[in-house]
């Protein structure tokens, strides 16, 4: 047997594993740490998005799909790492590294394409609000989700678990690494997040832009109303769900820096890397996985009503 192998039969039988350093068990903590967040708070955010009434059904299609990629993002790559990081190794074999290499980056993706989609929603809602409920329908959205998820994972298996697969490095530490071409495997991935990063930021800029322009208009109407004694005067456009979707993306843009330089500087040179900086940055990008949930909760009014009556429903019922 390989002595530089590690794996649970002989955890089981026994054997000591490796002593891990304070650096080390810091990421395993904050790694768990971060699974457990994850897994609770996406989970929760799902039952109350289906019990909540005041979102639109549409609306609730898109936010689900980020919910569900966050959801994914926490089972198949962070929980998967985090074996990693216990024992120091991959200790998974040799199918599953490179089915975590698919999952990994196909999850990400969707993360990334969920938040454009609810972008793009929300363009459609501001900007053509009269004609919203016939270009967004529910069959709509639900197609458009399942397609963007199938042509993902699609695309993902072919580019990453055929052409660019993750295997088990040679030589210590054995981690779960991209095989080779790691230059275009850095291209795909910066050349995407880039790319949908850029088309949410211009369209949140259009709908600002929008927004101003009604709310001159409104403005001005309501200005002749008052001048004529009409008390019906029009209403400001609300902006603060397209808001939401903003700071949800400047949170994406934040957790997901350190890791895209990361992967940029590696694809340049390992040798100006600190050891082990990848596994921080991989953290700091799976922390926007549960962050959504809280930024949900702290600007959707609904959500938190409905949070706290089904709180309030299980405590009735518990007791």
């Amino acid at each position: 047997m390989n002595p530089d192998s590690v794996n649970f039969t002989e955890l089981l039988n026994g054997e000591p594993n490796p002593q891990l350093d304070a650096y080390e068990v810091f990421v395993c903590v904050l790694s768990a740490l971060t699974v457990v967040l994850i897994l609770t708070l996406n989970p929760i955010c799902l039952v109350v998005l289906h019990r909540a009434s005041g979102i639109q059904e549409t609306t609730k299609v898109f936010m689900a799909s980020l919910t569900v990629s966050d959801i994914c993002i926490g089972l198949f790559w962070v929980l998967p790492d985090l074996t990693q990081y216990f024992n120091r190794k991959w200790v998974l074999g040799s199918f599953l590294c490179t089915a975590i290499g698919v999952a990994s980056t196909s999850l990400g993706g969707l993360s990334m394409f969920s938040l454009l989609l609810l972008t793009v929603d929300r363009f459609v809602a501001i900007v053509y609000s009269l004609r919203y409920p016939t270009l967004v329908t529910l069959k709509k959205a639900k197609t458009i989700v399942a397609i963007t998820w199938s042509m993902t994972l699609t695309f993902s298996i072919i580019a990453f678990g055929i052409f660019l697969p993750y295997v088990i490095s040679p030589s210590a530490p054995r981690k779960c690494i991209v095989a080779s071409h790691y230059n275009i495997y850095t291209s795909i991935v910066v050349s995407a997040i880039a790319i949908s990063l850029v088309t949410i930021f211009i369209l949140y800029m259009y709908i600002l832009n929008v927004a101003r322009q009604q709310a001159r208009r409104i403005a001005s109407q309501n200005q002749i109303s008052v001048d004529l004694g009409d008390q019906n005067a029009p209403q400001r456009v609300s902006t603060k769900s397209a808001t939401t979707v903003f700071i949800i993306t400047m949170t994406v843009f934040i957790c997901w820096t350190m890791s895209i330089i990361y992967t940029v500087t590696f694809s340049i040179s390992e040798a100006i890397l600190p050891p082990n900086f990848g596994d921080i940055t991989d953290l700091i990008f799976a922390t926007n996985s549960w962050l959504n949930v809280v930024i949900y909760y702290l600007r959707n009014r609904e959500l938190r009503q409905t949070l706290h009556e089904l709180i309030a429903s299980c405590f009735h019922r518990g007791f």
